[in-house]
């Protein structure tokens, strides 16, 4: 396993992590959810992701059950949750000083921890004003509720203006971004958090780095197996299917689906693990978590560290051949020419 900082800190996570998002709203699920665990920690996992929305708080629960039940030091885990919604209450939503005050001391009884490593701001909140937020997570962190916070599916623009405004203040600053990216997905991620990730060495806890799936090989013909995630869990993930596997969108997809697998196969790799050493190639991701339905992935999908360790510029160049899809060059005025994207920077 390799570890690389969390943003602007010196706080150390593993590249893959663990988030229990897929199975939060069933509760039969628990084995999977402390099986999973068990063997991603074995790897080397130490960074384990959740949210108080996941099942209105059955995620929290779980993972809070699990971590007790499999006894590890309270040390050796970096566990973060994400303040949202949980509940019905006018007041139960959102990113007011009330929400999220209350809201994390409800987490904390979930999880059964008396804090967490890093809590986010799920999404941005344009109602509630920034300061508001920021005095909140700064508190959170005085009063030895978390050690570090985020924002996740925030703008950049929104980023700089809260990382500026804790600043002026006094107060901690977020340190890091949870960002949906992975192969199909690349624009914000490389494009519009380009900046806040060179300028001021924010952080990313990556998620669906399988966009939902589809790049783990099973959806290479447009059909789904049964069985499968889109089979058992189809609800949660129709505007995915639908993205990508639309009409008229189906025979592009499968197209660039069934070329990836051909290079993850000349490589001795699955394509599931071809898509998640891409995603880490990518230096700017400080961890990319995971989600399993069955606990044979787990192993299946540790291994993509093994692809990365080896990834070369001319897998990057057949990749970025299939995928056409790099965001938008930012132009160097200096040469007159496109600048090299953050990916390029990297090798």
């Amino acid at each position: 396993m390799e570890y690389r900082f969390l943003g602007n800190s010196g706080l150390k996570v593993s590249v893959l992590s663990f988030g229990n998002w897929l199975n939060s709203n069933k509760s039969d699920m628990y084995e999977i959810t402390r099986d999973a665990i068990k063997l991603c920690k074995e790897a080397g996992v130490n960074f384990f992701d959740t949210a108080e929305i996941y099942g209105s708080g059955e995620a929290e629960s779980q993972m809070g059950r699990a971590f007790e039940e499999l006894k590890y030091r309270r040390e050796d885990l970096v566990v973060s949750t994400k303040l949202f919604k949980c509940g019905d209450g006018i007041n139960d939503t959102f990113l007011s000083r009330k929400h999220i005050i209350e809201g994390m001391e409800n987490s904390l009884r979930r999880l059964k921890m008396s804090y967490v490593d890093v809590v986010f701001c799920h999404r941005p909140d344009f109602e509630t004003p920034l300061e508001e937020t920021c005095r909140a997570m700064s508190w959170l962190i005085d009063n030895n509720k978390a050690f570090y916070w985020g924002t996740s599916e925030w703008p950049a623009d929104r980023i700089t203006a809260a990382i500026l405004l804790c600043e002026r203040l006094n107060l901690h600053k977020p340190i890091v971004e949870q960002p949906e990216y992975n192969m199909f997905r690349r624009d914000r991620f490389e494009g519009e958090y380009r900046t806040v990730f060179k300028e001021y060495k924010y952080g990313s806890t990556i998620w669906s780095p399988l966009a939902g799936g589809l790049l783990a090989g099973k959806y290479n013909n447009g059909s789904i197996p049964e069985g499968s995630r889109y089979d058992t869990h189809g609800a949660m993930l129709d505007k995915t299917w639908k993205r990508y596997m639309g009409p008229e969108k189906q025979e592009e997809t499968c197209g660039r689906l069934r070329a990836l697998g051909e290079v993850a196969a000349s490589l001795g790799f699955t394509q599931s693990q071809l898509a998640l050493a891409w995603a880490i190639r990518n230096k700017d991701v400080s961890t990319c978590i995971l989600g399993f339905t069955r606990l044979e992935q787990v192993t299946e999908n540790l291994r993509a560290v093994d692809l990365y360790k080896i990834w070369t510029p001319e897998i990057e160049k057949r990749v970025r051949d299939i995928l056409a899809n790099d965001p938008e060059a930012v132009m160097d005025f200096r040469t007159w020419a496109p600048s090299k994207g953050r990916r390029d920077e990297h090798f």
